[in-house]
């Protein structure tokens, strides 16, 4: 067993979304990932979940990772603090900041 304290490890950086790790195990991984305001992280794949713990995001899905960047079939959901998403595998998507201040979520994936 792993107990992390995720509020120590919060950062933001001007310059990029901020990737955290905080616990690996033989099947899960957790990170932390936080946002300044207008930036969006690179496109991803599933399986993932995502818990919004501060701030607003918008999770945009269709395709795969390599076509998340734009185009036909994009669905952008918004997610307010305390909401969960969860993507089956092989499901693209982006995560962005969808509010006007820090947007920090908490990312599960498998430990891979």
């Amino acid at each position: 067993m792993e107990i992390v304290n995720a509020v120590s490890k919060v950062r933001f950086a001007s310059s990029a979304p901020q990737h955290v790790h905080l616990a690996r195990g033989q099947a899960l991984r957790v990170n932390l990932i936080c946002m300044e305001a207008g930036q969006k992280d690179r496109a991803a794949e599933g399986p993932c979940a995502y818990y919004v713990v501060a701030g607003s995001a918008s999770l945009t899905t269709g395709g795969s990772a390599s076509m998340t960047a734009g185009g036909a079939g994009k669905q952008a959901h918004f997610l307010p603090a305390g909401h969960v998403a969860h993507l089956d595998a092989g499901e693209g998507h982006t995560l962005s900041n969808a509010g006007e201040g820090r947007l920090i979520c908490l990312m599960f994936r498998p430990a891979k």
